[in-house]
């Protein structure tokens, strides 16, 4: 039996004219501020990307690493949080841009 935790999205950044990365968020998760998840748009469809770092290896190639992961259950309730509540801004952004 898991145990709830609650998911709070605390902010969304939406950027313009970047490639894949469509916004940043913070979220509150059980009391803990988490910053900097990423909504990225790929092959058309938006998808969450944990907060992450990057380095480069021996020879110079760049690589990235997760900074924080959650069990398989957490991950999905945040993707659908991040996710609605992205969806709900870029709505409100385009009403207010055609007002």
């Amino acid at each position: 039996m898991g145990v709830a935790v609650e998911i709070r999205v605390k902010e969304i950044r939406l950027l313009q004219g970047h490639k894949s990365t469509r916004a940043f968020v913070d979220l509150e998760i059980g009391g803990i501020t988490v910053r900097d998840f990423r909504v990225c748009q790929t092959n058309g469809k938006p998808s969450v990307r944990n907060p992450f770092t990057s380095y480069k290896d021996r020879e110079g190639i760049l690589g990235f690493k997760e900074i924080i992961s959650f069990p398989v259950t957490v991950q999905t309730e945040i993707n659908a949080r991040i996710l609605n509540d992205y969806f709900h801004r870029v709505k409100e952004s385009r009403n207010v841009k055609h007002s």
